[in-house]
């Protein structure tokens, strides 16, 4: 929940800096999306969460990312982006598979 609360504030503030001429926000905003999409696994595990939620969202997020960075136009690239983010996932899923989700830290 807490990543989809942060992804979603994430897009619309990018939109919002794009509309407002904002670059460098924008910059930020769109690195930080980006980070959070190859990163998906890994940020839902630190946040206590199941990686194996972000198997099939995970794609869609990728070809989204794809087709924005290629302009939003159709491109050989956006597959890049959506294998690029599939193999960080699995070795991801592979890396954690022995360890339990991060515990909360209490205080």
């Amino acid at each position: 929940m807490v990543y989809s609360a942060v992804f979603i504030a994430l897009f619309v503030s990018h939109i919002m800096a794009a509309v407002n001429d904002l670059q460098l926000i924008f910059q930020v905003i769109a690195s930080l999306i980006t980070i959070q999409t190859l990163f998906a696994g890994l940020i839902l595990h630190i946040l206590g969460g199941d990686v194996r939620h972000a198997r099939f969202p995970v794609v869609a997020l990728s070809a989204g990312l794809g087709w924005a960075y290629a302009g939003m136009e159709p491109s050989w690239t956006i597959l890049l982006w959506i294998f690029s983010t599939i193999t960080i996932h699995i070795l991801t899923e592979r890396g954690l598979k022995y360890v339990t989700p991060a515990d909360a830290t209490d205080g």
